[in-house]
Parts: C-alpha cells; sequence; structure tokens
C-alpha cells in the first residue's frame, strides 16, 4: 500500500498537527514494546529528538486528539477500527489518558447504550482493553506506511533485570475438599467481606465461562462483575500463587465477554484466602492489580 494524503487533522505547519506527525511514529515504537508514554515523557522526548520547544506537557493532549481523529477517519476508509493510539499518552499520577480520550474509547468499543461520560471506575478496565488492543494491533507499520511517515524512532533502552528461575510448582490436584465448598459457600452468601455491597441475591458459585473455566464465586453489582477465586486453610504456597494467576485469567476472561455483549467491560477478581498470603505473594497480588482478602472460617460453625 502506498502512501496515501494525510488525513486533514495531520496536516499543516501549525504546532498541533505538526507534532502530531513527529510524535505518531513515537507512539507506534512504543505499542510494539507495550508501553504507554506519559505526558512528562513525551514532552522530554520531543525536546530531546529537536522536533519542536517546550511546552506545558498537558499541551499534548491537542496533538494527540488529531492523531484519534485522523485514525478513525482512516479507519472508515479502510473499513476496519483502528485502536485509538493516542490512548497511550497517560498521565504521570494516574497511569490513565485524559479524560478527553473518552470519545475515542466509547467510539472505538462501538458501545450500543450510549454514555455521556465515564466514570473513574469505568475507564481503568476500558483503557486497560484499548491498551492490549493496542499493542497487539497488527497494523501500525502499514499505516505509518499509508501516511508516508515510515520512520519508526528506536527507543531507549531499558536495564534487563536478572531472568527468574524456572520453578517447579507442586498444586493441589485432590477432589474439591469440605474446606473450600464451606468458605465458597459463606463467602457467597457473605458478599460484605470482599467489598461488595449487596443485599439481596447470594452470588453465583462455580459460574462457567465461554472458555470453560469456572469461578468459584461471582457477583454482579451495578454492571460490575466481581469473580472470587476461594482458597481453603489447607491449600499450600503454590495453589496461593496459582490462585493469584487464575484471578487475572478470570477478569480477563470476564471483560472479553463483556465486550461481546456490547456493554462496557467492568470486571475485577478477587482472591479469597483463609490464611495471610506470605509476602512474597502478597507483592506478586500488588503487581497484578489481584486484591486479595483473609476469611477466618476455622471457629465458624
Amino acid at each position: 500500500m502506498g502512501k496515501m494524503p494525510l488525513p486533514e487533522q495531520l496536516t499543516g505547519d501549525a504546532w498541533s498537527p505538526a507534532i502530531a506527525r513527529k510524535i505518531l511514529p513515537l507512539l507506534v515504537a512504543h505499542a510494539e514494546a507495550c508501553k504507554p508514554i506519559t505526558y512528562g515523557q513525551l514532552s522530554r522526548e520531543v525536546m530531546r529528538r529537536r522536533w519542536g520547544h517546550y511546552v506545558m506537557p498537558v499541551a499534548y493532549r491537542y496533538p494527540a486528539g488529531a492523531i484519534g481523529y485522523a485514525l478513525e477517519e482512516t479507519g472508515e476508509e479502510w473499513g476496519e477500527p483502528i485502536p485509538p493510539i493516542n490512548a497511550l499518552v497517560v498521565n504521570d499520577a494516574t497511569g490513565l489518558p485524559g479524560k478527553g480520550i473518552d470519545y475515542f474509547l466509547r467510539t472505538y468499543l462501538r458501545q450500543t447504550n450510549p454514555i455521556k461520560r465515564l466514570t473513574d471506575n469505568q475507564r481503568e478496565p476500558i483503557v486497560g482493553e484499548i491498551h492490549k488492543d493496542i499493542f497487539n494491533y497488527a497494523g501500525w507499520r502499514k499505516l505509518l506506511q499509508y501516511y508516508g511517515l515510515d520512520k519508526l524512532p528506536s527507543l531507549a533502552a531499558t536495564k534487563a533485570g536478572k531472568k527468574p528461575k524456572l520453578k517447579r510448582y507442586h498444586w493441589s490436584s485432590e477432589p474439591e475438599s469440605e474446606a473450600h465448598k464451606r468458605l465458597k459457600k459463606y463467602i457467597s452468601e457473605h458478599p460484605k467481606l470482599i467489598g461488595v455491597d449487596m443485599k439481596s441475591a447470594p452470588g453465583l458459585t462455580e459460574y462457567l465461562l465461554p472458555s470453560a473455566d469456572q469461578i468459584d464465586v461471582l457477583f454482579s453489582e451495578e454492571g460490575w462483575q466481581i469473580a472470587v477465586e476461594v482458597k481453603a486453610l489447607n491449600a499450600n504456597d503454590d495453589d496461593l500463587y496459582r490462585g493469584i494467576f487464575q484471578c487475572v485469567k478470570y477478569r480477563e476472561l470476564l471483560r472479553a465477554e463483556q465486550r461481546t455483549e456490547r456493554v462496557i467491560p467492568q470486571a475485577r477478581a478477587v482472591l479469597a484466602t483463609e490464611r495471610e498470603l506470605p509476602k512474597r505473594l502478597q507483592r506478586v497480588a500488588e503487581l497484578l492489580k489481584v486484591p486479595c482478602v483473609c476469611v477466618a472460617l476455622t471457629n465458624k460453625d
């Protein structure tokens, strides 16, 4: 595919379209590296590469918006949605794009129910979904060639940490224990233990996902789905470690299921255990954004 005329939003010598043409290949490089970029980092990159003069970092929302509208127009020409790569530009403090991105998020997701304003709680999972689409999109280099912007800048190298040693895990393969059944039932009837303010029906147990995975307990609350992976007192450390990753899997599968149903992807997963996680597993859970709740049933009827 040869070079085509640039969309109107990227043409002209004004600061915004001129900078947009410069930073689009940089955003593509970040997309291929699966790395968002903050407004502050973007400002420093523009200065370091001598692409323009200094402006307040927040001003980059204008060239980022120009890129978003250009991709929307090109996506219509191609007959395929192009992920809004401008969503990779995020706030230094929150790690989320500015609220000006909400239009592009709603448009790209093709929501069937129109939404005037997204809440902060809604934006976090949506941005996570969009970032994955940006990272997985295979047409970025084709797009740069189409625009005549096919020079991909190199990113600053980062120091690689030590590669972790492979570990053999010892997961329990026994049938579901009575302790596990008891804890699962108790949590399904006491949603407030995991931060769900439900006063009516108990949670569903053994909820079957399209992947054939089963969630121990699933709660639904105001558009949100909350999966609970249950680990009883007899679970060893490897089982707890596995539980953290099960939560990651359930969270992603629930969001994928919601996207196929054309609703806002709002899902989270909680690990509920009968004993405190060891410190090293707490760090893993924090890194993967998996909340953990300790529920002691040893002395309960």
